[in-house]
């Protein structure tokens, strides 16, 4: 008997076609995190939008979930002026599941039950949230690797409002009250930013309220402070990014103290403390815009009005003037930076998680 034969379609008669997934608001999803929980780093912030994002996702494709997660990635980049933190943090979280489906792959034998593609992503979803957590909780680890270098009777100089450092001195302040009968026995020198009075009175008012003595300083003051002789012991800082050379891209004028410790006479430690998802493939040579690959035009020159003060400027610090890294790891060399990125991307050349499907690059934890 012969089959009947279904009619073909009219030429002009579009194929069914799924539906597009309903756009997700990425950077309002990351305003919200950062807004609720100051705490968080904006990588951290960064990848818990990308999760959400997943969570909300109704891609039915790997490569589809991936390019998503890539799309996103740039979108949420797009809308800061400086993308560089959430570029380490949608980084390493893109890396992070491109191995999860390298491990999902290997995983699975040839006569295993494939996994459906809605479990695997639940467990993409799920790991991630523990990627996060763990990154979330790299401050704490952190205190305790550093707060040794916080000795009684010396004096910290710190600038920023970096929480890590804050975290790491505050911890500090309690193994001194441990020690002394409740009695914190070191000093910090904070130096003040007069573009953001409210910030540096609350990181002021945080370390006294553990009972730390703060003296207040100008950074015009910075380098008079650093000259007289054995009144600062040692410097603390906290980074927006770290560099692939193990420098850091933190708050402007970061670089001006790490010059003037260096020269000090006897020089004094520079010690860095920052996150490994903060860890960055990028190598600046200069201190402009497009070198740094942010856009903040601290030079405005003008005849008529004011000039424009940039919001939240930085700049990069390079890895000559760092003692050490202190980070949830442990007490680090500059040179660190570059092996972990080594072995995370498998390259130091930043590629779009969409090319390493292509070229098979899938190396990395």
């Amino acid at each position: 008997m012969a089959a009947t034969q279904t009619p073909a379609a009219p030429a002009d008669q579009a194929l069914p076609v799924r539906p597009k997934t309903a756009d997700f608001d990425i950077v309002g999803c990351y305003n919200t995190l950062l807004a609720e929980n100051p705490e968080l780093t904006q990588p951290v912030a960064a990848i818990e939008a990308l999760i959400a994002m997943l969570n909300a996702s109704r891609t039915s494709t790997v490569y589809e979930t991936l390019e998503s997660t890539a799309r996103y990635a740039n979108q949420l980049k797009d809308a800061v002026r400086n993308p560089l933190p959430l570029t380490a943090g949608t980084d390493l979280f893109q890396q992070f599941l491109l191995s999860s489906l390298k491990q999902q792959e290997s995983s699975g034998g040839r006569n295993a039950p494939a996994m459906s593609f809605d479990a695997l992503r639940a467990a993409l979803v799920q790991n991630g949230s523990l990627f996060a957590q763990r990154a979330r909780e790299a401050r704490n680890r952190i205190a305790a690797a550093g707060w040794r270098f916080v000795r009684d009777d010396q004096c910290v100089l710190t600038h920023g409002a970096s929480r890590t450092v804050s975290t790491l001195l505050i911890r500090a302040a309690k193994e001194s009250k441990a020690r002394n009968n409740g009695s914190v026995r070191f000093r910090v020198v904070y130096v003040r930013d007069a573009w953001r009075v409210h910030e540096s009175d609350r990181v002021v008012n945080e370390l006294r309220a553990e009972g730390i003595a703060v003296a207040e300083i100008p950074s015009a003051a910075v380098a008079h402070v650093l000259a007289m002789l054995r009144q600062v012991h040692v410097v603390f800082v906290g980074a927006e990014a770290v560099t692939q050379d193990g420098g850091i891209i933190s708050r402007l004028g970061t670089l001006q103290i790490a010059r003037l410790a260096r020269h000090a006479n006897p020089p004094i430690p520079f010690y860095v403390a920052a996150e490994e998802h903060k860890f960055l493939r990028r190598l600046p040579r200069y201190q402009d815009d497009h070198d740094l690959g942010c856009s903040q035009s601290l030079l405005d020159f003008t005849t008529e009005t004011s000039s424009h003060q940039p919001e939240n400027p930085v700049d990069w610090t390079d890895h000559t003037y760092i003692t050490n890294l202190i980070t949830e790891n442990g007490i680090k060399t500059p040179s660190y930076v570059t092996e972990q990125l080594i072995e995370i991307y498998g390259t130091l050349t930043p590629q779009t998680i969409l090319d390493k499907i292509q070229f098979g690059i899938t190396s990395g934890r």
